[in-house]
């Protein structure tokens, strides 16, 4: 996989079947370290990293959206996320469609 990993870059990582909000802490000597947003750390071989494994997020994803169809990347995590944005803004209401 291309080496496209920056300290700081906002990703999905897919682990055990769920997407994951996440943020790449560290990238060194082929080695990189991922923090989701739920305190999880993953560590990952880079030559091992494929991108069904990572994607970068779109910008869109981490402000969240007011209608849900309108979300770039629609999988169960990107709901998920969604919906906890708008709920720490206390905008606990959305549409869909």
């Amino acid at each position: 996989m291309d080496n496209f990993f920056t300290e700081g870059t906002r990703v999905w990582l897919r682990e055990q079947g769920q997407h994951f909000p996440s943020t790449v802490n560290s990238c060194a000597e082929g080695i990189v370290v991922f923090r989701t947003d739920y305190g999880q750390v993953f560590t990952y071989k880079q030559s091992t990293i494929t991108h069904q494994k990572v994607t970068a997020m779109h910008p869109t994803n981490e402000e969240g959206v007011d209608d849900m169809a309108s979300l770039t990347e629609l999988h169960g995590g990107s709901i998920m996320y969604n919906l906890f944005q708008r709920y720490k803004r206390n905008q606990i209401y959305v549409q869909i469609g």
